[in-house]
């Protein structure tokens, strides 16, 4: 919720907060994603399966994964992207359209609230399950090879 106040605050507000309060709740917002992230990683990575593996034999499943189902990969950036445009661009315009110009500070505001918890966070949790089925669904057993002195 922490990116929720500060989006509405400094939309809503922006102009009149002193430079210090705008870099400073941005940087509040990054940590605060950034901790969900660190927060479901932990979770994924003591599932098993994926506890006993180090950060490299990880990698090396989310690589082969990958490259074992490529299309259904680039395809989650195409719902993406359709998402994007649905959630994003259209109510974007939509303000712009339809709501009269001494309303559209607060309606943008309420929109980016909205969207902080909604559309930014559950973006960053598909992606983060995505990755993690890819390595958890990987098929074929990941060797590491170390590279040979020569």
């Amino acid at each position: 919720m922490i990116p929720t106040a500060q989006r509405f605050i400094a939309v809503r507000y922006g102009d009149d907060l002193p430079a210090a309060v705008q870099v400073g709740g941005e940087i509040l917002t990054g940590l605060a994603r950034l901790l969900l992230v660190y927060v479901v990683l932990r979770l994924a990575f003591r599932e098993p399966g994926l506890s006993n593996l180090t950060l490299r034999e990880r990698w090396l499943r989310l690589t082969a994964g990958i490259n074992e189902r490529v299309r259904d990969f680039w395809f989650q950036f195409l719902v993406l992207a359709a998402a994007f445009v649905v959630l994003d661009i259209l109510p974007t315009a939509a303000i712009a359209l339809w709501v009269p110009d001494e309303r559209q500070n607060l309606v943008n505001s309420v929109l980016v609230s909205v969207k902080n918890p909604t559309v930014i966070a559950y973006t960053i949790l598909w992606m983060l399950g995505i990755g993690r089925t890819l390595m958890v669904g990987h098929r074929r057993t990941v060797s590491i090879q170390e590279p040979s002195a020569t």
